[in-house]
Order: structure tokens, then C-alpha cells, then sequence
């Protein structure tokens, strides 16, 4: 199989697990923070279940991470996909760029705001 038919299948795939991801965690997430907590019905009173969640478990942190850099890969690959079939095929591979920079800074940007939120993640127990 040649080397750019194997990218292409691994970027397909991480694509689905990003899809999933947005179906299945991104609505835990959307639930607990936008629902749950203004309504009061988060368990733990007084503080920000995105504090708390970070702040009782690295598996918290990994969570916050997985959904938001997964949804995000996903949704930039559906975006781009989604305007190169209404007529900016022409500008496909300059949208592609576009996306997997905005992904890319997305994710380092996730990942540096979760370590600065929890710089505990890093330590060895």
C-alpha cells in the first residue's frame, strides 16, 4: 500500500474516533458544565465542576483533553470537507493546511491551559 493511501486511512480513522468522541463525551461535557452546574444539580457545591473535575483526578484531565481535542479534529475535518464540496475544491489543499493548523494550535492550546490548570499531571506518583 503506498505511503500517502496509509495517512490517509489513519487520518480517516482518527477522524471516526474524533467523531465519536463528539457524539459520546462532548454531551457529558456540555451536560455537567451547562446544565447540571447553573441548575444545581453538580454534587459537589460551590465549585466549577471543570475545577473540580480537574482537580480530583488526572483521568479528569485526560477526559477534558481527549473530548475537546478529539471534537476539534473532528470538526475542523468535517468543516473542511464540507466546503470543498460547495466549490472551494480549487483551495483544497490550502483549506486543509488551514485545518490541521487550526488543530494543531487548538490542541497545544488545550493542553497547555489543562497543565496550567493541573501542573500535578506531569508528576509521577
Amino acid at each position: 500500500m503506498p505511503k500517502v493511501a496509509r495517512l490517509h486511512a489513519i487520518l480517516w480513522g482518527i477522524f471516526s474516533v474524533g467523531g465519536f468522541i463528539a457524539a459520546f463525551l462532548l454531551p457529558v461535557l456540555i451536560y455537567i458544565v451547562g446544565i447540571a452546574y447553573p441548575l444545581g444539580l453538580w454534587p459537589i457545591s460551590g465549585q466549577d465542576p471543570t475545577t473540580s473535575i480537574l482537580n480530583h483526578h488526572h483521568l479528569g484531565t485526560l477526559f477534558l483533553f481527549v473530548t475537546v481535542a478529539g471534537s476539534l479534529y473532528h470538526g475542523i475535518y468535517r468543516f473542511q470537507s464540507t466546503l470543498t464540496e460547495l466549490g472551494l475544491a480549487r483551495a483544497k489543499r490550502a483549506l486543509e493546511a488551514l485545518g490541521y493548523l487550526i488543530v494543531i494550535v487548538g490542541i497545544l492550546a488545550a493542553a497547555y491551559y489543562l497543565l496550567m490548570l493541573n501542573p500535578g499531571v506531569l508528576s509521577l506518583p
